[in-house]
């Protein structure tokens, strides 16, 4: 937790001090608490206002594949060669011919 000293209007020191008294709670603990509401009601404002959710459904007039997603790699790479001719060399016949030293 961090130290901070404020300066309060005589307002806001007679809200907390009210506050405090009534709830049995330091000063300090009701700005603590105030803090996380406003701070709790401003991320839920940021997250339902984002402008990212308006381009949910912008492609959905678009005529095209609906499987990109799961099927990136086919889309970007193309379809896969499977090839049974390709194999492999072999680098050492007997096991023991490469040892370490």
């Amino acid at each position: 937790m961090n130290r901070l000293q404020i300066s309060l209007t005589q307002e806001h020191y007679d809200f907390l001090k009210a506050e405090s008294f009534t709830s049995g709670k330091s000063m300090a603990a009701v700005l603590r608490a105030l803090l996380d509401e406003v701070i709790a009601a401003r991320r839920q404002d940021l997250l339902e206002n984002d402008p990212i959710w308006r381009t949910i459904g912008v492609g959905a007039e678009i005529d095209g594949p609906t499987d990109i997603s799961s099927n990136v790699d086919r889309y970007l790479y193309g379809e896969r060669v499977e090839s049974n001719t390709l194999e492999l060399p072999l680098v050492a016949e007997d096991p023991d011919e490469y040892t370490s030293d």
